[in-house]
């Protein structure tokens, strides 16, 4: 084969590897506003992504239904308390450019459950089935968290297409 179909070849296997890679934050649309997914140590983590409205504290929520039960997992709103098996196997940390992620200690779901993200007064829900939770993907999640990086990604391409 020629050079040119080698380095085509090459070209076409890194577009391929790359939009699998990128697939859940290309595919971000108002449904995965909220990700749950299982981290190898059997944490299970929530990321909620809603922008915070503009001058108002930012406040958060998490909780999870199970049936008609809401069970609060954990929150920075005075005078709400988690439920007492999640006061001290939880935390929160606060994503760039907004959005919160909550981390559940030794965690894996057990029934079909609702997860609930408030931040400051705008909810959303997210309805995970027991056998259908995906593990953390440590390229989506690093690109979820800095969409920017999805703009190099054409650059990539046309810089790789001048070089034929």
């Amino acid at each position: 084969m020629s050079f040119a179909m080698n380095a085509f070849n090459s070209l076409f296997r890194w577009i391929l590897v790359l939009e699998v890679l990128m697939m859940p934050v290309l595919c971000q649309g108002e449904e995965s506003v909220i990700t749950v997914c299982q981290e190898e140590d059997n944490d299970l983590r929530v990321d909620c992504l809603l922008e915070p409205r503009p001058n108002y504290h930012t406040d958060y929520e998490f909780s999870m239904s199970k049936g008609q039960k809401e069970i609060i997992i954990n929150t920075n709103i005075s005078g709400i308390m988690p439920e007492p098996k999640f006061r001290h196997n939880t935390f929160v940390t606060e994503l760039e450019p907004f959005g919160f992620r909550l981390t559940i200690m030794s965690f894996t779901i057990t029934e079909n459950t609702t997860f609930i993200c408030k931040v400051t007064k705008i909810q959303k829900t997210l309805f995970v089935e027991l056998d259908s939770i995906e593990p953390c993907s440590a390229i989506s999640v690093f690109l979820l968290g800095y969409p920017w990086l999805n703009l190099l990604v054409p650059l990539c391409i046309i810089q790789l297409w001048e070089t034929f």
